[in-house]
């Protein structure tokens, strides 16, 4: 099964709709390095509702279904992980997303909204793929991104 990692989202709107994602396509698991605290936000009355929020709307109870791991130090996960690892980037330079044929416990890794992926994560990813802009927009929202790109790989993975 594709395997997504989340590299330090940074809004929890986004994440929360990347949860749900994933878990809508079937996804068993989500890892996420969350060096920003969305998932554990402070001990507050305040927090605890929003995690409550998140569990009940954002992710349409998704979370309920979907392990989440959280990764503590990214980069020793991505060096130890087994299968292909593959970042999405802003890159012309990266394989077009309809061009690339993912596979069975490849990990799919998606950078953080304004920061990407830090160069050293790059350094360790083993593909790259992107998607072209046809307008005058750069990029997509990361969760947008993550719902089409997950998509292409299933799609690709049982083709």
């Amino acid at each position: 099964m594709i395997n997504a990692f989340l590299y330090a989202p940074q809004y929890r709107p986004n994440m929360s709709s990347m949860i749900r994602s994933a878990e809508f396509y079937g996804l068993k698991k989500i890892f996420i390095y969350d060096k920003n605290g969305l998932l554990s936000p402070p001990n507050n009355k305040t927090s605890k509702a929003d995690m409550e929020h998140l569990a009940r709307v954002w992710t349409a109870g998704a979370i309920h279904h979907i392990e989440v791991v959280k990764v503590e130090d990214p980069l020793v996960f991505l060096k130890n992980y087994q299968g292909r690892k593959i970042a999405t980037l802003v890159d012309e330079n990266a394989r077009h997303l309809n061009d690339f044929q993912f596979m069975e416990n490849d990990l799919i890794l998606f950078g953080s909204e304004k920061e990407g992926l830090d160069k050293e994560a790059e350094e360790i990813m083993q593909h790259a793929v992107y998607l072209p802009s046809f307008g005058k927009t750069s990029c997509l929202n990361v969760a947008v991104t993550f719902g089409i790109v997950i998509h292409q790989a299933l799609l690709s993975v049982n083709a």
